[in-house]
C-alpha cells in the first residue's frame, strides 16, 4: 500500500489517511501519513499498562506518552521540515511539501527529499512491548547533513487533553546515553534509546496544537505538549538514526533484531493466505491488532473490550485466521465471567465493575462456540470449559434473569424496559434512548431460535441427549411463534420489535439475522422477499443502513457533537459490519453459482478500496447514510474487519488450501 507525492502534498486528503500499528497490550502508535496529528487519540507511542487487578483481567490504562515529534534537517545552511502540526490560523512547520511518499510495508514508511538528499524513515511497534522503533535511512547521501529531533509529549490518558502547568517536571535524566523522562508522578518513566551525535537539553511548551477531527465531533481540540530537548544525528549512508521510544527500561535494546522477529511475526500471520491477495493480506495484518491478551479490543482509538463485540468478532479474526488457541481463551474466559445466565457486555476496567447490561452478548456467545467446533471438532474443551455456562444461559433465559430478560409462554424472548437499551442498537443521551427496542427484538429472537439448534446438536454429540431433544422441541415451538408473530405481509418484511400489542415495523437490518446464522428461523420464501427488500433498500457500498431512508426518522449523516452523532448512530448511519450477515444471507437465499460469487464479490469492491481511504489497511466503524458515505467514528473497528474476513473465507472461498486453519463443512448449520 503506497501513496506518492501528489497524495503526501495534499493537505486535506493527507490528514484523511490514517496509519495504526499495535503491540498486542492495548498500546498502539497512530497519526495520518503526514504525522500530522488530528485527534488526541494520536501518538507516537500510546502506551497500555495493567492495572494489577487480578478480578479485572481486561482493565488496562492507556496513555499518550509521545505525541509528536518535530524532526528537521540541517544541510548546507538551510533548515528542511519534516514534521507538520497544527495550530490556530496556521499549519507549522509544513514537512508535508518534502515529503515524496509513504507505504505500509508492512509498518509505516515515509520518504523526503530535502536538498539532494533522499532520506527513509520508518515507525515500528513491537509485538508484547510498549515499544516503539524509529529508523532514519539515508538514500541518496549528502555529507554535510545533519537530522534533528525534538520529542512533544503529554503523558495523560488517552481521553483526555493537557494543558501547561506548574506541575511538570520535564527535565530529562541521561543515563549512558539514554534520556528518561519522569515528568508527573504515578506516570510511567519514558525511555528514549537513540545513537544520536548528541543531546542538547531546551525545555519548551508548544501550546494550543490542534486537532481537527475532535472539532469535527464537537469535542475540545487543543492542546498544549512539552519537549525536553533536541537530539542531533549525523546522517550517513552507511548507518541509520535509530530513536527508540519506550518505557520497558534503560537497559540494552537491539533494534535489529527486534525490527526481524517483528517483521517475520507478521510474515507468519500470513501462513496460509499467500495466494490470496493483498487486499487479504491487509484484512489478516489488520485482524491481529485488534487481539489484546484473551480478549479483542473493540475499536481503535478509543473503544476497549466489549463481550458483544468480541464474541461477534471472533469467527472473522480468529477462526478464519486459524488462532484456535486464542479463541478457546476468550471463550473460556467469557465463560468464567457468566452470572446468572449473563456474559458481560463490558468488561470491568479499572474503577468501573463489569456490565452485564445486553440480551444478545450471551446468545453471541453460543454462537460463537458454535463456528468455534464447526473449525475444530473440539467437544472435549466444550464439554468441559464451556457447558455449564452454556446450559446456563439457556436455563436463565427460560426461568428469568436481569433486566427483565425472560421467556413469555409463546416462546419468545422478552427483555428490558423502557430507559433501557439491551441490543447492539443501544445509544442513549441523558435519558432518551435513540432507537427504543423494549420487548421482543427479532434478531433476540433470530439468537435464541439458533441458541437452541446449538444446544440441541451439542448435547447430542456429548451426551447430554435427555435435555437437547427438549431443547430441540423448545426450538420448534420458538420458530413457529417467530414466523407467526413477527411476518409483516404489508411490508414484506418482519417487524423489528414487538412489545405487547405494539409492532414496531420500522425498515432495519436486525431482521437480516433470521436467515444470516447457522439457522434459519423464517420459511425459505420469506427469507428470500427480506434479503431481497433489505438489498434495495438498506444496502450500500459500504455496509447496510440501520433504517430505512424513507422513514423520517432516518438520519444521513453521523457527524457533529456527541448528541448528535448519538441521534444517528442507528437511525440511518451505515456499519459495515453488516455487510458480512447480509452476503451470507445472500448466498442462502440464492445459491452460490458463480453468477451469486460475482454478485458478491461486487458488493464487497467499493468496500475493500477503503483501506486505502481512512485507517490504511483496515475498516472504520461506521459510514454516513448518505452518499458519498464519510467514513466516520473509529478508524479500525473489530467486526468491520472480522466480518469482511469471514466472508471472503467462507462464503468466497479461499483462492488456495487453508493451511493454518480446517475449512468448515459448506453446511453451516453442520457439526
Amino acid at each position: 500500500m503506497a501513496f506518492d507525492k501528489e497524495t503526501c502534498t495534499d493537505f486535506e486528503t493527507a490528514l484523511s489517511k490514517e496509519w495504526l500499528e499495535t503491540n498486542g497490550l492495548g498500546g498502539f502508535s497512530s497519526s495520518t501519513i503526514t504525522s500530522c496529528n488530528t485527534r488526541r487519540y494520536h501518538g507516537l507511542l500510546v502506551a497500555s499498562l495493567p492495572t494489577g487487578q487480578a478480578e479485572q483481567p481486561f482493565s488496562m490504562a492507556r496513555l499518550v506518552l509521545v505525541n509528536a515529534l518535530e524532526e528537521w534537517v540541517l544541510s548546507g545552511g538551510t533548515r528542511y521540515d519534516l514534521s507538520v502540526h497544527q495550530y490556530p490560523g496556521v499549519v507549522h512547520p509544513r514537512g508535508d511539501r518534502n515529503l515524496t511518499g509513504f507505504r505500509l510495508d508492512p509498518w509505516p514508511i515515509w520518504t523526503y527529499r530535502v536538498d539532494t538528499l533522499v532520506l527513509e524513515k520508518s515507525l515500528t511497534m513491537i509485538h508484547g512491548q510498549n515499544t516503539v522503533i524509529l529508523t532514519y535511512k539515508v538514500r541518496k547521501e549528502n555529507s554535510q547533513a545533519e537530522l534533528v529531533i525534538r520529542p512533544f509529549l503529554t503523558c495523560r490518558p488517552i481521553h483526555t487533553l493537557h494543558q501547561e502547568n506548574p506541575a511538570l517536571q520535564p527535565q530529562a535524566e541521561v543515563r549512558n546515553g539514554v534520556a528518561l523522562l519522569n515528568p508527573y508522578p504515578g506516570i510511567p518513566t519514558v525511555y528514549l534509546h537513540q545513537n544520536a551525535a548528541g543531546y542538547v537539553p531546551g525545555f519548551n511548551w508548544y501550546r494550543q496544537m490542534e486537532y481537527a477531527r475532535e472539532r469535527d465531533r464537537g469535542l475540545e481540540f487543543r492542546e498544549d505538549c512539552w519537549a525536553p530537548g533536541d537530539f542531533h544525528f549525523t546522517l550517513r549512508s552507511n548507518q541509520e538514526a535509530i530513536l527508540v521510544l519506550t518505557t520497558e527500561g534503560a537497559g540494552y535494546f537491539d533494534s535489529t533484531f527486534l525490527l526481524n522477529a517483528e517483521r517475520a511475526r507478521r510474515r507468519k500471520l500470513l501462513t496460509g493466505w499467500e495466494a490470496t491477495d493483498d487486499v487479504t493480506h491487509h484484512l489478516v495484518l489488520a485482524a491481529d491488532q485488534f487481539l489484546v491478551k484473551r480478549s479483542l479490543i473493540a475499536g481503535y482509538p478509543w473503544f476497549d473490550v466489549w463481550g458483544r463485540d468480541t464474541l461477534i468478532a471472533l469467527p472473522g479474526l480468529l477462526l478464519t485466521t486459524g488462532h484456535f488457541a486464542e479463541a478457546r481463551d476468550i471463550l473460556k474466559t467469557s465463560a468464567g465471567l457468566s452470572r446468572e445466565g449473563l456474559i458481560p457486555n463490558r468488561f470491568a476496567q479499572a474503577g468501573s465493575p463489569a456490565q452485564y447490561n445486553s440480551v444478545d452478548t450471551s446468545l453471541w456467545f453460543l454462537v460463537s462456540v458454535f463456528h468455534y467446533l464447526r473449525y475444530t471438532k473440539d467437544f472435549d474443551f466444550v464439554k468441559d470449559q464451556l457447558w455449564d455456562a452454556m446450559k446456563s444461559v439457556i436455563e436463565h433465559y427460560q426461568n428469568g434473569t436481569h433486566f427483565h430478560i425472560h421467556m413469555d409462554v409463546d416462546g419468545l424472548i422478552l427483555a428490558g424496559q423502557a430507559g433501557t437499551p439491551l441490543t447492539w442498537m443501544d445509544a442513549k443521551v441523558g435519558d432518551w434512548v435513540v432507537t427504543p427496542r423494549a420487548g421482543k427484538p427479532v434478531e433476540i429472537q433470530a439468537l435464541w431460535y439458533n441458541g437452541l439448534r446449538i444446544m440441541e446438536q451439542i448435547g447430542g454429540r456429548i451426551g447430554d441427549k435427555e435435555r437437547a431433544g427438549k431443547w430441540g422441541g423448545l426450538a420448534e415451538k420458538v420458530w413457529n411463534a417467530i414466523n407467526r408473530e413477527f411476518w409483516y405481509e404489508e411490508g414484506g418484511h418482519l417487524y423489528d420489535v414487538i412489545n405487547g400489542d405494539e409492532k414496531d415495523a420500522s425498515l432495519r437490518p436486525n431482521q437480516l439475522f433470521a436467515v444470516s446464522l447457522p439457522f434459519e428461523s423464517v420459511t425459505p420464501d420469506r427469507a428470500g422477499r427480506v434479503v431481497n427488500l433489505l438489498e434495495e433498500r438498506l444496502l450500500t457500498p459500504f455496509g447496510l443502513r440501520t433504517l430505512d431512508p424513507r422513514d423520517k426518522r432516518y438520519a444521513s449523516r453521523y457527524y457533529g457533537d456527541p448528541r448528535s452523532r448519538d441521534a444517528a448512530y442507528h437511525q440511518g448511519t451505515v456499519w459495515p459490519w453488516l455487510m458480512g450477515p447480509f452476503l451470507t444471507a445472500y448466498q442462502k437465499v440464492h445459491g452460490k453459482s458463480p453468477r451469486v460469487q460475482a454478485h458478491l464479490r461486487a458488493h464487497l469492491a467499493l468496500l475493500l478500496t477503503h483501506l486505502w481511504e481512512s485507517g490504511l489497511g483496515t475498516i472504520s466503524e461506521v459510514f454516513d447514510g448518505d452518499m458519498p458515505h464519510e467514513p466516520r467514528g473509529c478508524i479500525a473497528q473489530a467486526w468491520s474487519v472480522a466480518e469482511v474476513l469471514r466472508v471472503l473465507r467462507e462464503e468466497l472461498g479461499p483462492s488456495a488450501p487453508l493451511q493454518t486453519a480446517r475449512v468448515p463443512e459448506k453446511d453451516p448449520a453442520a457439526l
